[in-house]
């Protein structure tokens, strides 16, 4: 659950296809899609439009979230084993506090991605951004998810028009996209 509300804003996806490089081994490797999601994930408080600030509350709280990648590709499950999946992130942003000074980022574990089933049942799992951690002021994280797969994984492509970059994703159970749980 979260005490800290996370909010996702997606920057465009790339998708790379690379057909009949040369292996190591001098050996061609088959033709891979590389596809590569990056954004922010801000922790808190969203950062003010003009002064691009966030607020200066200064108390701890956690967040334990899941976040679709509104701009997730439809994957086959089956096609997936071969799959490799990179993920990192890192901070940004440590808002000053109402004392003047700057805040205590706190802790925060690495960011994991996992593959969910559709939250709306269509076919198909999508990537999901997990993070946790405890902060004690507003962060921003900035990620960045790739993917290297079989073209023919990929069920349907993800949302590319401005609709699909909004920073609400569908909830997760259990504390998911743009979801605040006190407690």
């Amino acid at each position: 659950m979260s005490a800290a509300d996370v909010h996702l804003s997606a920057q465009p996806r790339i998708d790379t296809v690379v057909t009949g490089f040369t292996a190591g081994s001098g050996r061609v490797a088959p033709t891979v899609l590389r596809t590569d999601y990056a954004g922010m994930a801000w922790i808190g408080d969203r950062p003010d439009d003009e002064t691009g600030l966030t607020g200066p509350d200064y108390r701890r709280r956690s967040f334990d979230t899941r976040l679709f990648l509104p701009d997730t590709h439809w994957y086959n499950a089956d096609l997936l084993a071969d799959a490799e999946v990179q993920a990192s992130g890192a901070l940004l942003q440590v808002a000053a506090t109402d004392r003047g000074s700057q805040g205590l980022v706190g802790a925060w574990a690495e960011p994991d991605v996992e593959f969910y089933e559709h939250p709306d049942g269509l076919g198909g799992v999508g990537l999901c951004l997990w993070l946790r951690g405890d902060i004690w002021s507003n962060v921003g994280l900035s990620y960045r998810v790739t993917v290297l797969c079989a073209p023919e994984a990929v069920l349907r492509a993800g949302g590319t028009d401005d609709e699909a970059h909004e920073d609400v994703a569908p909830a997760m159970p259990g504390g998911g996209a743009g979801a605040s749980d006190e407690g």
